[in-house]
């Protein structure tokens, strides 16, 4: 309950110099994401927020998970985007390299349209070992590790 700028202010106080959208609505989808764009939930207003935070002098990171997405990230004026490989059940091990294809499409085409954009691939050990993110042409990996319970 405040303003942005109150929020920056005190976000830079406590030590903090950047703003990422994750976790994040990116990956909404059907009537889930209809219901929560009511809030708003969107990638867009995301995407908007961590404009506003860049021009308030943070470091941003862009989650998305599709061209589109990226796009609206783009269209924002962010530059550092991070490319989630969405949610799996069990991928398809025989398909991997399809998959990872299909990802690395949505890179080339981003690095078509603005080559001065930063890249980085959301992954993980599952990720890894299902998929084979680690092979995606990109600037740098963001990856997640987890704690042994």
């Amino acid at each position: 309950f405040g303003t942005e700028a109150a929020f920056h202010a005190a976000r830079r106080a406590a030590g903090y110099c950047g703003v990422a959208n994750w976790p994040s609505s990116i990956l909404l989808e059907g009537t889930t994401r209809q219901s929560m764009s009511t809030i708003p939930a969107t990638p867009e207003f995301e995407y908007g927020y961590l404009a506003r935070a860049a021009q308030a002098g943070f470091e941003t990171m862009a989650f998305f998970v599709s061209l589109d997405q990226a796009r609206q990230a783009l269209d924002a004026g962010l530059q550092r985007l991070v490319l989630h490989p969405g949610l799996h059940d069990a991928p398809d091990l025989a398909r991997e390299g399809i998959y990872r294809a299909a990802l690395q499409s949505i890179v080339d085409a981003i690095r078509r349209e603005k080559p001065q954009t930063e890249i980085l691939a959301y992954t993980s050990a599952l990720h890894d070992d299902q998929l084979g993110l680690h092979r995606l042409k990109v600037d740098g990996f963001i990856h997640l590790e987890v704690a042994p319970t």
